[in-house]
């Protein structure tokens, strides 16, 4: 028996009697851009607000399991060096510590390996290909970490979005200009890399902020190359002294040279590329840290990465003779629950691709972190929130502890060859 398509109403047929959508002109993407860019300034305003950006204060526990000790035994310990930290509130039974006051109980109780006076810092690059991969807040929040260790640390933003500088309490498009950037040693005006560092709210954690400026690099650097280059020639051709050359992967090495002598480690955000600046960091660094979500796209993207890797490196036979890494990892980042069988299977590919270098420790996917993030914070700015008190806090946060230990530990290796 037919169907009767009397009744049925089609989206086509109803389109017929609306009146027809404007052109869109290029006045109204621009109105439109306009409008964005105000109503984001106007958030990172709120967000990067100084009443907001302040470094957490710890209990007497939290202090306690910093140290890697119990109460009591951190209570004799600051008997024995007559400590006179922390402060009991108003309301409250137990002391409380600022993170400046956390750190130096850390340093003095020496729980954890130092840097020898005769080592330089350790530069560390989180990297890969993919954006939303977690590299920002895996690089700020193993940079505070570190200083949880009693390291003094720097961290410096090479990705143009300046994410990293947000989350140090910077707004990278108004507070940064292109001369307290990377850029300003890149295009030759500075010759090494003191000039940017700036003090942030946390303790013992520098910073060499990034804006939309270092978007320049991937011009300024081969332009650069190709002048000096120009240059040889036209020495060599007039029989005169060869100028020094120019190696552009080199650059970023040459600027931080000064710094490793005022830090223990030096913690680099890179942009999601293989472009000319996150070159430079893979030159520069000492480690290489890589997150690798359990998605297909972000495991593809992180095996293409290192592929190029290989391929750039292969451009460089002095590099890839000469170069050696205290220690490369890929970890799981964003990890699913154990239950989840496409991210078990995909797990088993990061495994076979990876081998040792895959990363004992994982960070995994947490509404907590997501959170923290919209509010500009990272798991150690909630510390003293409520959420500390929450299972899903301490479903994230113990995993970070047991990655920034074990980042710890490598570096403390690392020193001792």
């Amino acid at each position: 028996m037919k169907k009767s398509t009397k009744n049925i109403t089609r989206a086509t047929d109803s389109n017929r009697f609306l009146p027809p959508m404007p052109y869109t002109s290029i006045d109204d993407v621009l109105k439109m851009a306009i409008n964005a860019e105000s109503v984001l300034n106007q958030v990172r305003e709120a967000l990067l607000s100084p009443d907001l950006k302040k470094p957490p204060e710890f209990t007497a526990f939290q202090v306690a399991g910093i140290c890697g000790i119990d109460r009591t035994k951190l209570k004799n310990a600051e008997i024995a060096l007559k400590s006179q930290r922390g402060r009991i509130k108003e309301g409250q039974t137990q002391k409380s510590y600022s993170l400046e006051e956390t750190i130096e109980l850390v340093k003095a109780l020496g729980m954890y390996p130092t840097r020898p006076a005769d080592k330089e810092a350790k530069v560390i690059a989180i990297a890969s290909y993919k954006k939303d991969s977690g590299k920002t807040t895996t690089a700020v929040s193993l940079a505070q970490g570190l200083t949880l260790k009693g390291l003094k640390v720097l961290l410096i933003d090479l990705d143009g979005r300046g994410s990293a500088t947000a989350l140090c309490g910077y707004n990278p498009e108004i507070q940064i200009n292109r001369k307290e950037t990377i850029m300003e040693f890149f295009y030759g005006g500075q010759p090494d890399l003191q000039y940017a560092v700036k003090s942030t709210y946390w303790h013992n954690l520098d910073l060499i902020p990034a804006s939309f400026a270092l978007f320049g690099a991937e011009f300024v650097i081969p332009a650069k190359d190709k002048k000096n280059m120009a240059e040889i020639q036209n020495a060599k051709d007039r029989q005169l002294p060869a100028p020094p050359s120019y190696d552009p992967g080199e650059q970023l090495n040459i600027g931080i040279s000064p710094l490793r002598q005022l830090y223990d480690v030096i913690v680099i955000d890179t942009g999601p590329s293989l472009g000319y600046l996150t070159q430079n960091a893979i030159e520069a660094a000492d480690a290489i840290l890589s997150p690798c979500p359990q998605e297909a796209l972000d495991y593809a993207s992180l095996c293409q990465f290192w592929g190029i890797f290989a391929e750039l490196a292969n451009l460089r036979p002095k590099f890839t003779q000469t170069k050696k890494y205290d220690f490369v990892e890929v970890f799981i980042n964003k990890a699913k629950p154990s239950n989840d069988a496409v991210a078990s299977a995909i797990t088993q590919w990061i495994k076979a691709s990876f081998g040792s270098h895959l990363c004992a420790f994982a960070l995994p996917e947490s509404p907590i972190a997501q959170k923290a993030l919209l509010e500009n914070k990272t798991i150690y700015d909630l510390v003293g929130t409520k959420e500390v008190s929450t299972p899903a806090y301490k479903r994230f946060k113990d995993p970070t502890d047991e990655f920034v230990s074990h980042v710890s530990n490598q570096l403390s290796i690392a020193w001792r060859r």
